[in-house]
């Protein structure tokens, strides 16, 4: 007899599994790194692998339906987690200019900061294009930037560098876009005194 597939069967809880493995990938950058260049490579693969379950639990969940307050909160958080840990790492080390770390770190802490107000008055506000390329071109400047050595021949530092100062000012712009998307709906539709 043939098995049905049941994706809820196999599948269930596995996103959130995939964010708690990202932010389990934090303390092995923390502890690795400050080790040496020569582990550079491993860092990269470590960083990368985890970014990639960024792509694979939001594919996942939207397409067996399993997205829930919690699972989206941990996405969140450990996407936050893993890229504000390998740019302060990359900073300190004097690989990428502190002020670009600073201003990537700052402009998701204001980012957050706006979602929660959102959450509150039950506004959805959709992440745009420039949002998702932004993260896909952090992602390979990070992993770049860890490596941070020519490889098969490739200028892989600045490859890096490229993709971090396009990321940077892809980061900037959809920040303005999703402020600007924000502050409309409010005007639009203030939110109504509470009496307190």
């Amino acid at each position: 007899m043939a098995l049905a597939f049941a994706p809820n069967s196999w599948l269930k809880g596995l996103p959130n599994k995939l964010s708690l493995l990202r932010m389990a990938a934090v303390p092995v950058l923390l502890l690795l790194y400050p080790i040496g260049p020569s582990l550079g490579i491993l860092c990269g693969f470590v960083f990368a692998a985890a970014a990639v379950t960024d792509w694979i639990d939001g594919y996942i969940a939207r397409r067996y339906g399993m997205v829930s307050p919690l699972g989206a909160l941990l996405d969140q958080v450990a996407d936050k987690m893993l890229v504000a840990s390998a740019l302060v790492l990359l900073a300190n080390a004097g690989v990428l200019p502190a002020f670009i770390a600073a201003l990537l770190i700052c402009r998701d802490i204001a980012i957050n900061g706006i979602r929660l107000m959102a959450l509150e008055r039950n506004v959805v506000i959709a992440v745009g294009d420039f949002g998702k390329w932004k993260t896909a071109l952090l992602s390979v400047g990070i992993t770049c930037l860890f490596v941070n050595r020519p490889l098969l021949g490739l200028p892989v530092h600045e490859v890096g560098m490229i993709s971090m100062w396009i990321g940077l000012a892809l980061s900037l712009y959809s920040a303005w876009s999703y402020s600007h998307a924000f502050l409309a709906n409010q005007q639009n539709n203030p939110t109504p005194p509470t009496g307190r």
